[in-house]
Formats: structure tokens, C-alpha cells, sequence
């Protein structure tokens, strides 16, 4: 026999639900920092900021109404509008600085708070690395001066680089300090 059940909820609470379940059928497939960052945002998350968060879905993926019939599917929209939030973001980046990235180590780029992910023993190169690619001005410079051990290229002295380098940087994970490979 099969019976009925009427009974009401409120639908805010059944989206944090079924977002909550999603959550957990991603777990062990992103590392520990994207994990804790979608754990903290769920928990912390407000009734308003849900509200905008449905009300970007319904517009963008032209929705009428939210049934939950295929919950998944509405919740991969709900999570890739959530990831690109920079309250998300703000979270997965503080727990990359934790330890809790791809390795657990990193170099951090304080201008703008890029994080960028290292081995074990891959902080120097990583820095190298990110001075070729965002500061290619400064690139020569740093060259001339940890490869090849000047103390002066095209104006820039080896104080102003070493300067540089300690304010705009910070390593995670590293068992010694920036200053250290100077």
C-alpha cells in the first residue's frame, strides 16, 4: 500500500540539504584545501547569500522552477558559481597557506595573493619561475644574480632584488625562511 506524506519545509533549508549531500560525494576528490574551503562556505553560508546564489542559477541556466528532481545537476551550477565567488576563494587560499594544497607547500605572492603550488625543495625555483612569468623585467636581474653571482645588473642591485623578494614573497611549508636563500 502506498501512502502519501504532505508536509512543508522551508526550501532553503532543503537546497542547504541536498548542497550538503553533493559536498559529500565530492570528498577525496579535490585536495584538502578545496575540501575545507566548500565545507567552511556551506557552513557559513547566509540565507542571502543562498538567495543570490539560486537566483543566479534560475537566470543563468533560464530555470523556472527548482524541484531538486536531478539535485546533482543542480547542485554542479550551484558549486561552479560558488567556486568562482571570491569568498570561496578568499577561504581555499587561506587554507593553501595551512598546508592543505596540493603538497602542502607553496609560494605565496603577497601583491596580489596568488598561490602558487611546490614540492618539497621547489620553493627557489618556483620563485624563479613566477619572476619569469609576472615580473619578466626583474627576470635578467635575478639571473645575473643567484645564477651567475653579480652583484649589479642593469641598475638593480642585489639589496633592492633581495628586498623585493622578502616583501613579495612568503613560503609555506619550508623548513627555512626566505631570507635563508638569500
Amino acid at each position: 500500500m502506498k501512502q502519501t506524506l504532505n508536509y512543508t519545509c522551508d526550501p532553503l533549508q532543503l537546497v542547504r540539504l541536498v548542497m550538503d549531500m553533493f559536498a559529500e560525494e565530492l570528498e577525496g576528490k579535490h585536495t584538502k584545501s578545496i575540501q575545507f574551503a566548500r565545507y567552511k562556505y556551506l557552513r557559513t553560508m547566509t540565507d542571502e547569500e543562498l538567495t543570490t546564489l539560486l537566483q543566479r542559477y534560475i537566470r543563468e541556466q533560464e530555470v523556472i522552477d527548482i524541484t531538486l528532481r536531478n539535485w546533482r545537476k543542480d547542485c554542479r551550477y550551484l558549486f561552479q558559481y560558488i567556486y568562482k565567488s571570491e569568498r570561496y576563494q578568499a577561504l581555499k587560499f587561506e587554507f593553501n597557506k595551512q598546508g592543505y594544497g596540493k603538497t602542502g607547500m607553496g609560494v605565496v605572492d603577497k601583491s596580489d595573493g596568488t598561490f602558487y603550488h611546490c614540492a618539497l625543495g621547489q620553493h627557489w625555483s618556483t620563485i624563479m619561475e613566477i619572476i619569469n612569468s609576472k615580473y619578466p623585467d626583474l627576470h635578467p636581474a635575478f639571473e645575473a644574480m643567484y645564477v651567475y653571482d653579480n652583484d649589479v645588473h642593469n641598475d638593480v642591485t642585489r639589496k633592492e632584488l633581495d628586498s623585493f623578494i622578502i616583501n613579495r614573497f612568503e613560503l609555506i611549508g619550508e623548513n627555512q625562511p626566505l631570507d635563508a636563500y638569500l
